[in-house]
């Protein structure tokens, strides 16, 4: 009885500290949780269309797409914005690349596409709205710069953590979801 008794105890403690080893795991892996949003923003130091790590871990890209008329296309929103538009490139636009392998630290900003100053800012934020579809655009915006309708593009980034959780972001959407 004894020694049944000793052997039920062993196995117990077995499943106690494997569950804690599981426990512990997860609680690794919300300690760096990157959390990817898109933002529009609009100051007068300039017009950018941004891309925050708002979480408490880095975040890696590990693909970047836009979606428009039908198709996809794996392409940065910025040679993506030069492409579609009529005319010649903007004085002021800037760009910081958005490419798989890139690593977005917590609490950053790359700032994927904008015009600093007082060039064409108010242009270019303009066409940004009028392109793409952003989810965090307010409505009076949209009434202001009339781009409520017409085909928009979607920008999408599937992303992940240091422990290989990954996750996917799109533009027209505010959360991003599991993969």
């Amino acid at each position: 009885m004894l020694s049944l008794s000793a052997m039920a105890v062993g196995v117990c403690s077995l499943f106690i500290t494997l569950y804690q080893t599981y426990l512990t795991r997860q609680a690794q892996s919300a300690s760096v949780l990157p959390y990817f949003a898109f933002a529009i923003t609009s100051t007068n130091d300039g017009a950018y269309l941004t891309l925050r790590n708002d979480g408490v871990g880095p975040g890696r890209l590990d693909a970047v797409r836009v979606h428009y008329k039908g198709r996809t296309t794996p392409v940065d929103p910025f040679d993506f914005f030069v492409a579609n538009r009529n005319g010649p490139k903007p004085a002021g636009l800037s760009v910081d690349r958005v490419m798989p392998g890139r690593l977005l630290p917590a609490n950053s900003t790359i700032l994927m596409l904008g015009c600093s100053g007082e060039g064409d800012r108010q242009a270019v934020l303009g066409e940004m709205v009028r392109l793409f579809a952003l989810a965090d655009v307010p409505p009076s915006w949209l009434d202001e710069l009339r781009a409520h309708s017409g085909d928009k593009a979607v920008i999408e980034i599937d992303y992940s953590s240091v422990y290989g959780d990954r996750w996917r972001i799109r533009s027209d959407q505010f959360v991003p979801r599991p993969l």
